[in-house]
């Protein structure tokens, strides 16, 4: 039974992220002067609680875990890895409107993953009011306020974290690259889990639901962008996407 869980006004802080990690790196090149594979995911917050075993997937999940199970053996392990400095605006502005329909990508992913959306007068059914999200992370019936200051608690997550997505080939993207990356809808999804999960990769997160689902998403992204993977990553990701496929 889904937990039905209302979101408005904003309590609390969110969980902190791992992104001070990420400014510590220093830039380095190869022989060549090229920069060589960048830097695996980050390492899991001190404490934080391995992924769990993925509970069975539903059939459709099953079903696409196959395909992305082949897509993950083609997909290279960052192994020569060499540090450029992290920073969120190499990525663009945020939610742009890069497919030029009057309306930008956070208000784009709300009307794709809400049910029963009400929106601000005079945006052209643009700006969400309300809705209903069915949480794929987490598995919960969430009711969505929008919030216009402060905290959003319901957030639009990279399935690719943009820090990971930076030293796993997007540093040597153009700027062009790294900003249709980040408004990718592929790569978003609208959940409460975004805070708990921040920059953190399948080695050391997977969601509570619907990891086949996450899995498959995250190795499809990766292929896609010709990014490298993290070997532990790779061994996260395969051991969800074998749990998910069908035995027979």
């Amino acid at each position: 039974m889904k937990l039905n869980r209302t979101v408005g006004k904003a309590a609390g802080s969110g969980v902190a992220v791992v992104a001070a990690l990420l400014l510590a790196l220093t830039f380095a090149t190869n022989d060549n002067g090229n920069a060589a594979h960048p830097a695996p995911a980050l390492p899991a917050p001190i404490g934080a609680t391995p992924p769990a075993s993925p509970p069975p997937a539903d059939d459709a999940a099953a079903a696409a875990a196959t395909p992305a199970l082949a897509l993950l053996e083609e997909i290279p392990a960052a192994t020569d890895m060499t540090y450029t400095k992290y920073d969120r605006d190499l990525f663009g502005q945020r939610w742009a409107d890069v497919d030029r329909n009057g309306c930008d990508t956070r208000n784009d992913m709300l009307r794709r993953d809400l049910i029963d959306l009400t929106f601000k007068a005079g945006t052209h059914d643009c700006v969400a009011l309300t809705g209903t999200l069915n949480d794929p992370y987490t598995g919960e019936t969430i009711t969505f306020t929008r919030v216009s200051k402060g905290y959003q608690p319901v957030q639009v997550d990279h399935v690719i974290p943009l820090a990971a997505a930076w030293y796993t080939g997007a540093a040597q993207w153009s700027d062009d690259t790294r900003l249709q990356f980040a408004n990718d809808p592929r790569n978003l999804q609208v959940t409460t889990a975004n805070q708990t999960k921040g920059d953190r990769t399948p080695s050391s997160w997977m969601p509570p639901h619907g990891p086949c689902d996450y899995a498959t998403r995250y190795v499809q992204v990766a292929h896609a962008y010709d990014l490298t993977l993290a070997p532990d990553d790779i061994t996260a990701l395969r051991s969800a996407l074998t749990s998910c496929t069908p035995t027979h």
